[in-house]
């Protein structure tokens, strides 16, 4: 563990990036695909769409399954596309 502070059980589904140590919420791509979907939708006049790499994590990411020690009680947790597209 790193640090002196307490850390979380990861939810459901958590990956951990094993190029950055990020944690995440993994998505499929079809998942990944309708999240995009959902945030384009929404979108106002002028604002730019998103695409796929908006839920990438790093250039070459490689993830495994989250554990007790990665995630620090507090820590914001996002969503990732963590399957190969």
């Amino acid at each position: 563990m790193r640090g002196d502070y307490a850390y979380s059980e990861p939810p459901p589904g958590a990956v951990t990036c094993l190029a950055c140590g990020r944690v995440s919420i993994g998505m499929t791509f079809a998942e990944t695909k309708a999240a995009v979907a959902s945030v384009n939708a929404q979108l106002g006049p002028g604002e730019p769409p998103i695409g796929l790499t908006y839920f990438r994590c790093c250039g070459r990411p490689r993830f495994r399954p989250a554990r007790i020690g990665d995630v620090p009680d507090g820590a914001t947790i996002t969503r990732v596309l963590a399957e190969d597209a």
